[in-house]
């Protein structure tokens, strides 16, 4: 129904970003590779989005670029991959890198995204192998709080565990950057912390 929406990124809230189009607040399902790639509050963006309904929700989920909604789309289409642990994969791993691991059959790169186990990384890549490439290029273009406040370090905790990370890691690189980043807003907190926790 949708191929993308184009707007102004007014913040995120969780595992979503919000996108105003016409005066429109947009709720965006993404990754955190697309959060990362999000530019500066109030700036024009472009998602490329998929809608998704079931029978108890309707959802927009959109991408940075064609390439990881791609992605998403060959993930949530095997079976036993939800929408969730698609997002969660494409959290912690670029396009490229996922193709990758599937072309080369790497299984622990995919197990490192929360809820996804051997047998569900083993049936991803026996559906996807013969269906990917590393021929095409992942393009990827590359957020004032007080952050010794409980409730955005909170916030920021919340968003980062609904990506689909591990509280001990999340804790470990939150505490890192809020010590280097205490004036920075929460986007940039949420960034930085993504920035880490994707290596």
């Amino acid at each position: 129904m949708y191929e993308y929406i184009e707007g102004i990124y007014r913040g995120l809230n969780k595992d979503y970003v919000i996108i105003e189009n016409q005066g429109i607040g947009y709720r965006i399902f993404t990754s955190g590779n697309s959060i990362y790639s999000m530019p500066n509050i109030d700036s024009k963006v472009r998602l490329y989005v998929e809608q998704i309904v079931r029978q108890d929700f309707i959802g927009l989920y959109g991408f940075i670029n064609k390439y990881e909604l791609e992605m998403f789309l060959k993930l949530i289409n095997i079976n036993g991959v939800g929408s969730k642990a698609a997002l969660a994969i494409l959290s912690i791993n670029t396009v490229d890198t996922l193709r990758e691991a599937i072309y080369y059959s790497d299984e622990s790169v995919l197990m490192k995204a929360n809820g996804v186990g051997k047998k569900t990384a083993q049936r991803i890549i026996l559906e996807l192998k013969d269906k990917i490439s590393l021929a095409v290029p992942d393009r990827v273009s590359q957020i004032s709080v007080d952050y010794k406040s409980s409730s955005i370090l909170t916030e920021s905790r919340e968003a980062l565990l609904s990506l689909g990370f591990d509280e001990k890691s999340i804790n470990k690189v939150l505490d890192q950057v809020v010590e280097e980043f205490s004036d920075k807003s929460l986007e940039f907190i949420i960034k930085e912390c993504l920035k880490s926790l994707m290596r």
